[in-house]
């Protein structure tokens, strides 16, 4: 008796699917942070690179008291930012980040950040991006955020 439920908790366990590990979830804070980062130095075609086919862009942002949302597909986006004549570089760290990984295929990351240009904080607000594994890697599939104004 003993060695049947043995034997049935270890086929219960090996079939259970297996939990996302620390290192998956450093993972996909590591693909999000690289994003970030070829995303502020201009690094279009990277960025382009690392967004999933039909990937979407949601921006929630405060001006003026008024909220405004824009909703582009990856593509409009990365488009929009290759007309810009005269970016500046920037940094997006990432503050209270929190990650979810969904059966090893689905990844969500939430996190606080502040736009930074030249040592000065510009704005902050909450990046929510949803990622996809793609072979080994994690794809960027939604890139959400709100945008506030500091005080």
């Amino acid at each position: 008796m003993k060695t049947t439920i043995a034997a049935a908790w270890l086929a219960v366990a090996l079939a259970a699917p297996v939990a996302a590990q620390p290192s998956d979830k450093k993972q996909v804070q590591d693909a999000v942070e690289r994003f970030l980062l070829q995303l502020g130095d201009k690094q279009y075609d990277k960025v382009a690179a690392t967004l999933a086919p039909k990937a979407l862009v949601v921006i929630a942002r405060q001006r003026g008291g008024q909220w405004v949302n824009s909703f582009q597909t990856g593509e409009e986006w990365v488009a929009g930012l290759k007309t810009n004549p005269n970016p500046t570089a920037f940094r997006e760290p990432l503050s209270n980040v929190t990650v979810t990984i969904d059966s090893d295929r689905l990844a969500y990351l939430r996190a606080d950040f502040q736009i930074m240009r030249d040592g000065r904080a510009q704005s902050h607000g909450v990046d929510q991006f949803t990622l996809v594994r793609d072979g080994d890697a994690w794809r960027v599939a939604v890139v959400a955020f709100t945008s506030l104004p500091l005080p």
